[in-house]
């Protein structure tokens, strides 16, 4: 059986720290394949005007992680449209790779909030959520949080995974570039030419 890891997010833009934390769990539960997958319209950030389009999201996303040999690129977010809800996209993959043990990567701050997500139960008996350890979050409160929503059978569907730690985030890099600070080193050089030959994250763009 194909053991396939799905690594979701906004990637507004994608950074050093997804690659890491991509790379390192990857290596570390040997997958098969890393299918990266931005969200089309994240649930959690429908309030805010300052995202890049998905366009320039996902095009940045290929950029990134073209020279990782497991790495994938699926827009199948945006294919779909409307909200990404997660159970919804995982249903959608369960046809595309009937198959295959899907696995989602997550950070340990999402962790803390994964009992508010939608259909939370139904999603932990469909897939494995790999949860990456990131600096000043504790997964021990999500994992108590889900077993008080869902019942404890839900620890054996949670994977701690060790990264190394980057002090990098998405928002920062946009606060960056918004004062005309250099984001050099936060981004795969071929993502930092993008931004600035695309202007994104410039005072009073918006996506």
């Amino acid at each position: 059986m194909e053991r396939l890891a799905i690594m979701g997010g906004t990637f507004d833009p994608i950074h050093i720290g997804h690659l890491r934390m991509t790379y390192a769990v990857q290596k570390q539960l040997a997958f098969d394949k890393v299918v990266f997958l931005p969200a089309y319209i994240p649930p959690h950030k429908q309030t805010r005007t300052d995202c890049a389009s998905w366009e320039d999201r996902l095009a940045m996303v290929r950029l990134a992680v073209q020279h990782y040999e497991d790495f994938v690129v699926s827009c199948v977010e945006f294919d779909r449209g409307g909200i990404s809800y997660t159970f919804d996209t995982v249903n959608y993959l369960q046809e595309l790779w009937p198959d295959a043990e899907i696995y989602l990567i997550i950070g340990e701050d999402s962790l803390t909030q994964l009992y508010t997500w939608h259909k939370i139960h139904e999603l932990l008996r469909m897939v494995y959520f790999v949860a990456a350890e990131r600096p000043g979050y504790e997964g021990e409160v999500g994992v108590e949080r889900l077993i008080r929503t869902c019942g404890s059978w839900v620890t054996d569907k949670i994977i701690h995974a060790e990264i190394p730690e980057t002090a990098i985030s998405s928002t920062e890099i946009r606060k960056r570039l918004r004062e005309g600070k250099p984001i050099r080193g936060m981004v795969p050089p071929e993502v930092e030419r993008y931004v600035y030959e695309h202007g994104l994250y410039r005072p009073g763009k918006e996506g």
